[in-house]
């Protein structure tokens, strides 16, 4: 039975967002009486008020996307009659009710909230099934290996590299970036155990005997003409982190597409910025933020 007072909070949305609140809401009721039958009552309670977080947080995602074209309302309103796609809100309904950690309630609410305008096929919701099982499965200092890793591999400035400066300036530039984007990784110690955990859950292929060069990944594109003078950024104090975190194991790491996925959220969340992933499956993914 769901709490009157619950329906009447994402009913208040409005929209197509309110109306896609109220069903998964209805839904997820089910889904909880169903996975928690036979557990104790508070635990089924509590169970409840970490799902309602997570269907508030994804309400509030949906609206915004309702709001930026029509097309996404009808899209909104037949999201439900998709198989796979319910069969993904089912997965982070009972994922959102085993934590009461907020910050996960808000990665798979965007997880669900972007896999709305992708199709059935494609990468990012091949990749969004597995991620949504990971997500409440990893700790934060996991998590945060995962947007340094995603950070080195994948994210990247646009342009890049830039194609206004000249080379010493675009290397300024370019260590600033790096030092901005993984600030967060000053608090991070991975062990042996954090990485053989990642790889478990199919979030990174690790080879510890096989350490990739840290310079080559973060240095300008072979094909750009341009070389990217690392001990610039290696001798900040980021950059000396980052070299302590390569041969304290992430050296030997590579993230797969789940670990991709899983880390722009986090650097996302941890620096307030919001990666497009319209270009999911390409070489580089571009933060919202340039070099100029």
């Amino acid at each position: 039975m769901v709490d009157p007072v619950s329906i009447a909070l994402v009913a208040a949305i409005g929209g197509a967002a309110g109306k896609f609140a109220e069903k998964a809401l209805s839904l997820s009721a089910k889904w909880l009486a169903e996975r928690f039958k036979g557990h104790l009552a508070k635990a089924k309670e509590q169970a409840q008020q970490n799902t309602l977080d997570f269907i508030e947080k994804l309400a509030q995602r949906v609206k915004i996307l309702e709001e930026q074209n029509k097309q996404n309302k009808k899209i909104i309103d037949k999201s439900l009659s998709q198989p796979d796609f319910s069969i993904l809100l089912q997965k982070a309904v009972i994922s959102s009710a085993q934590t009461k950690d907020e910050q996960k309630h808000e990665f798979l609410a965007r997880l669900v909230a972007d896999r709305l305008t992708k199709e059935s096929d494609s990468l990012f919701s091949l990749t969004s099934q597995i991620a949504c099982d990971a997500i409440p499965k990893l700790n934060i200092n996991q998590m945060k290996i995962l947007g340094v890793l995603a950070t080195i591999f994948f994210i990247r400035p646009k342009p890049f590299p830039p194609t206004n400066e000249p080379q010493q300036e675009a290397g300024n530039s370019w260590s600033k970036w790096l030092e901005d984007k993984l600030s967060f990784s000053q608090d991070v110690n991975p062990n042996i155990m954090d990485l053989l955990h990642l790889e478990s859950l199919s979030c990174i292929r690790w080879e510890p005997f096989l350490e990739r060069e840290l310079e080559d990944l973060i240095n300008f594109p072979k094909d750009s003409g341009m070389i990217f003078v690392h001990i610039s950024f290696l001798q900040t104090e980021v950059g000396k982190k980052i070299f302590q975190l390569w041969k304290a194991g992430l050296g030997g790491a590579f993230p797969t597409a789940v670990g991709i996925l899983i880390g722009i959220y986090v650097s996302d969340m941890l620096l307030n910025t919001t990666t497009s992933l319209d270009k999911w499956g390409e070489t580089y993914i571009y933060s919202p933020d340039d070099l100029s």
